[in-house]
């Protein structure tokens, strides 16, 4: 039972851990998250496997929102493996490169946790970032296509998406695990980076919805302490938002689907 509920915990709000006496990121620290982000993005359209195996952490978990005639909005998952053998193959080494028009956007950045953007003519991507063992390496990709109407709205999705995370923490008070499972993706990854006790060393715990629904239902989710919500970025069905609390810090990716931003990714730190 008490390995269950340290589970519980992991997949909570509130469950963020926060290094005492942190000196945060350093000049180093920016520099390689933008490297990790363009090896990620470059690597791909190069066919360069070896650098996209260096920019992505072995537990990456990579969605993307796709709209299919007559099916409608699908997250559509990828994992390491699979990207690095598609790198290989070739990737997009077919668009030339003075077509490719990648630029990053580096959105938060915290002791060893980032949130970052990579934006291409063939995709474009929010990133959460963690440094383990010295090396920046992307954990969370959700993407989409680029879109014509991709900032028509971005306004109101940003008013929306803030009150998707405003709306989590009320749902963790109220301990409404129904509320809880309309906001969340069935599909969500809710990881937190925490150290392990014996040696202090940083890893990433996973978690998921059934999780965080069934902590709510035992009340063991406990909710966060006056949370500051940040919307990062907004690009048509994709974003990325930063909740900051007393206890520590959380990035977020939510998606867009049949007009409900649902979370889809949380860091946790």
């Amino acid at each position: 039972m008490k390995s269950f509920s340290c589970c519980l915990c992991a997949v909570a709000f509130a469950t963020l851990v926060v290094a005492a006496q942190s000196p945060g990121p350093t000049d180093q620290d920016r520099a390689a998250v933008r490297q990790a982000a363009y090896d990620y993005g470059e690597g791909y359209y190069e066919g360069a496997a070896e650098r996209m195996e260096r920019a992505v952490h072995p537990a990456l978990i990579k969605r993307g929102v796709i709209t299919r005639p007559g099916v409608g909005s699908l997250l559509v998952p990828m994992n390491a493996e699979t990207l690095v053998e598609a790198t290989r193959q070739g990737g997009g080494k077919n668009s030339p490169p003075d077509k490719r028009n990648i630029s990053f956007g580096l959105l938060d950045i915290r002791d060893d946790v980032a949130s970052a953007k990579i934006f291409t003519a063939g995709f474009n991507d929010y990133l959460h970032l963690v440094k383990t063992d010295g090396r920046w390496r992307l954990v969370h990709v959700l993407w989409q296509p680029p879109s014509p109407t991709g900032v028509a709205n971005a306004e109101a999705d940003r008013a929306a998406v803030a009150q998707v995370l405003a709306d989590w923490n009320d749902t963790i008070v109220a301990g409404d695990a129904a509320r809880a499972e309309r906001l969340v993706h069935p599909e969500a990854a809710l990881r937190t980076f925490r150290a392990s006790p014996p040696i202090g060393k940083y890893f990433v715990v996973e978690g998921n919805r059934d999780g965080l629904l069934a902590g709510i239902r035992m009340k063991s989710a406990r909710a966060a302490q006056d949370p500051k919500v940040t919307v990062l970025d907004v690009y048509d069905t994709i974003a990325s938002a930063l909740v900051t609390t007393s206890q520590g810090v959380s990035y977020w990716h939510l998606a867009k689907q049949d007009g409900q931003w649902r979370v889809v990714n949380r860091l946790s730190r």
